[in-house]
């Protein structure tokens, strides 16, 4: 590493210029995307220099672009299967060799196919690379997934991702994952997301009307949502109770039709992309999330960020964030008799839930600040470990 480029310990508050890698859309609504623009922003308004290289897949996103202050440049992305790829990381080693200089630290926000191609370029890159390991597309189907890791393009891009200078393991599963992947454990290191829990500040007078149990996110098998609509049938809920599932996406035709089968569709909610998340939450008493696996779930960090009590699955990135009986229930995952049961607590006990609300916007504020993850990050970037 180039000392000229990466300020000391004792010259800690010198502004870095740092490079954010996103390996899909940006901006989207997924929570790598989002969580990359939080940081950033961050970032900028405590006088450090960061911009945004992506893949330019939407043909209506211009090649550069600012996004409220933040640079975003976009490198073509040819849509030819298979072959796009290649070129892809093509274009992005060239721009990385090109530019490497006008950077301190380069952020990669998934371990995919851009982060093997920056580690094989790792010997003649100056700047130290970090990259995100949220631990569930990239242990299933992507490039950490154990029964892929014989193929060669896996093997390729392993090869590449391990050269990298850190990790960030944003949950102990992943962790561990990667330890026993045989990833280097000094290399290794623990670094959640951030949750501006300012934006989620609950609502001062209370939550009245209705009792409304809430779930935001994709649409899609690994949410379980037909799991927590086959719960949600068996609790006893006051007249008027809804479960509000937010989020669009492959599953929700036959989520809506599942509502109808069991017989609930007057007491479920498809509201659709909902962009006013806060709000949403400002007017619920309890999120549920049923997922059969996840990495460290920013839905859940935000609604106990606004103080809501949470029954979710005992998976890894869930049992990161909730202490089951203190911030929320743990239930095991595909097993709607369990949810309900978990639920059918909570929807009994008010005080339960504001006691819970209460303890889960504690933890955020005392572990997942936007200032904490970032003293880790920064550190990260300098060298100097988390």
């Amino acid at each position: 590493m180039n000392a000229a480029l990466i300020p000391t310990p004792s010259d800690a508050r010198t502004p870095l210029r740092i490079l954010f890698v996103v390996d899909g859309r940006f901006p989207a609504t997924g929570g790598a995307e989002m969580q990359a623009r939080m940081l950033a922003a961050e970032l900028l308004r405590a006088g450090h220099r960061v911009s945004v290289l992506a893949p330019r897949i939407d043909g209506e996103h211009p090649v550069r672009e600012s996004l409220d202050g933040l640079p975003v440049r976009r490198l073509g992305y040819p849509r030819i299967k298979g072959l796009g790829a290649v070129l892809l990381n093509l274009r992005y080693a060239a721009w990385l060799l090109r530019h490497q200089r006008e950077f301190d630290a380069i952020h990669i926000h998934m371990m995919h196919n851009l982060a093997g191609a920056a580690g094989w370029l790792k010997p003649w890159l100056k700047p130290r690379i970090a990259v995100k390991v949220s631990g569930a597309a990239e242990f299933h189907g992507g490039i950490l997934d154990p029964g892929l890791r014989g193929q060669i393009k896996h093997r390729l891009l392993n090869f590449g991702a391990s050269r990298l200078d850190v990790f960030q393991c944003i949950s102990q599963h992943t962790l561990v994952m990667l330890r026993n992947a045989g990833y280097p454990a000094d290399r290794l290191h623990l670094v959640p997301n951030a949750v501006d829990a300012r934006r989620f500040e609950p609502a001062q007078a209370g939550r009245d009307g209705p009792l409304r149990v809430v779930f935001a996110g994709r649409h899609v098998p690994v949410k379980a949502l037909d799991v927590l609509l086959r719960a949600w049938a068996l609790v006893r809920a006051p007249e008027g109770s809804q479960l509000v599932l937010a989020g669009d996406g492959p599953e929700h035709a036959r989520l809506v039709a599942l509502a109808r089968e069991l017989g609930i569709e007057s007491r479920v909610q498809f509201p659709g992309m909902v962009r006013d998340i806060p709000g949403l939450f400002r007017e619920a008493q309890l999120y549920v999330q049923a997922s059969h696996q996840e990495g460290l779930p920013n839905s859940v960090l935000e609604a106990m960020a606004g103080a809501l009590p949470v029954v979710a699955t005992r998976v890894s990135g869930h049992e990161d964030v909730v202490r089951d009986g203190s911030t929320g229930l743990l239930v095991p995952p595909a097993d709607p008799g369990a949810l309900a049961q978990a639920m059918q607590t909570l929807v009994d006990s008010p005080e339960m839930r504001r006691r819970m609300g209460a303890a889960g916007r504690e933890a955020v504020l005392a572990g997942y600040s936007p200032d904490r993850v970032l003293e880790q990050l920064l550190r990260l970037y300098r060298g100097e470990g988390a």
